[in-house]
């Protein structure tokens, strides 16, 4: 039998048209038993020691969630134990995170107290100059993202044209009447998660859907062209589970986080996700597919591939070229971790992360303690 704790991988941060955006707030909630905020600079080895802190708690049994980066997806800006409401987290920026309650929830552990001053002050010129180049190509990289989003607006409201919203609106209404039934508005509100499923890194739209979606035992699969009302329906069902006192989790749009993508409702053990490029999502034996494009008159349709050739190209070239400046703000960026990389005793980082090791254990069996009385 494997004791292994499950995995979970989302983004708490994203390359977005609205800069870097972060969910950061919604990690963990306020009253959790410990936030660990690792500071330090770029390379002092904060995912490392997140990653192999990660890989001993499951080992362990203990349910993981990987917090990955967006700008760089093979790292991690956090990893969490919610079972025990443990995490450490990068505080550094974009992400820049600083304690709400000093010692009596978080408190930051910083990796430059590991570091051979000297040394990095010696490559202070170097330094300066990645960080600057970082800072441009992101900056450019926004712009295009921005200009990306306008066209996807424009694509969306062309398809606007040709919808029934009145059929979109008897859709909605049809799911929360088959997930909810007859149970009624409840007195208090469930609470609400936020986070990314995917993220526009250097390597493209990554994403870890099926760490997300695969533990629930139904799932809905909403298809439709953009613009036919798939991110609406998935916040009338979010809202409707909310006011029935269900917690939900919210996957947001990396491209515009003002969006919703993936609604996780645990209590009823039920997904709700968008399947459109360049997140995909296939469908398996049992999963229920609703279709948005039902709701677009059939003139549109054979109209449809002429009216948005040209929203189509532009978009993915401009999409393209964002993905280009986030590449070449990673490359910088590699190039500066490894002026730290050079002058870090690791050595020393090792021994704290099993003293962090050891804490977070200690405050497992506090709360395993609590859970038995």
């Amino acid at each position: 039998m494997d004791n292994r704790g499950a995995i979970k991988r989302v983004f708490p941060g994203n390359n977005t048209s609205q800069g870097f955006y972060s969910f950061y707030d919604h990690i963990l909630p306020e009253d959790a038993t410990r936030f660990f905020i690792i500071k330090g600079g770029p390379g002092v080895g904060k995912s490392t020691l997140m990653k192999k802190i990660g890989e001993a708690m499951i080992e362990m049994g203990y349910d993981t969630e990987y917090h990955h980066c967006s700008s760089d997806n093979n790292s991690l800006d956090g990893v969490v134990f919610p079972q025990i409401g443990v995490a450490l987290i990068d505080g550094t920026s974009p992400h820049i995170v600083d304690p709400k309650h000093p010692g009596a929830v978080d408190e930051i552990v910083y990796l430059g107290d590991y570091w051979h001053e000297e040394g990095v002050r010696q490559c202070r010129t170097e330094i300066m100059e990645a960080n600057r180049e970082v800072s441009i190509c992101f900056e450019r990289a926004y712009r295009f993202l921005r200009a990306a989003q306008v066209v996807y607006d424009d694509w969306e409201a062309v398809v606007g044209e040709g919808m029934d919203f009145a059929r979109a609106n008897q859709l909605a209404d049809e799911l929360i009447r088959e997930l909810f039934g007859s149970m009624r508005v409840a007195s208090r509100a469930g609470s609400v998660r936020r986070l990314f499923a995917s993220a526009i890194t250097p390597d493209g739209m990554m994403n870890y859907l099926y760490s997300i979606l695969g533990r629930c035992h139904k799932k809905y699969v909403i298809e439709g062209e953009p613009g036919t009302g798939k991110s609406v329906l998935l916040e009338k069902v979010a809202r409707a589970a909310c006011e029935r006192n269900h917690a939900v989790e919210l996957y947001h749009c990396p491209l515009n986080p003002s969006k919703i993508e993936h609604v996780i409702i645990p209590g009823l053990s039920t997904a709700l996700t968008k399947s459109i490029e360049p997140h995909t999502y296939t469908p398996s034996k049992g999963d229920t597919i609703i279709d948005m494009n039902q709701c677009l008159s059939y003139d549109f349709l054979k109209a449809y591939p002429g009216r948005i050739a040209t929203n189509s190209e532009l978009f993915d070239r401009l999409f393209g070229h964002a993905i280009s400046f986030i590449g070449q703000a990673k490359r910088a960026h590699d190039r500066m971790e490894r002026y730290y990389i050079a002058n870090m005793d690791f050595g020393r980082i090792e021994k704290l992360r099993e003293q962090l090791l050891e804490r977070i254990l200690r405050y497992a069996r506090e709360v395993e303690l609590k859970a038995v009385d």
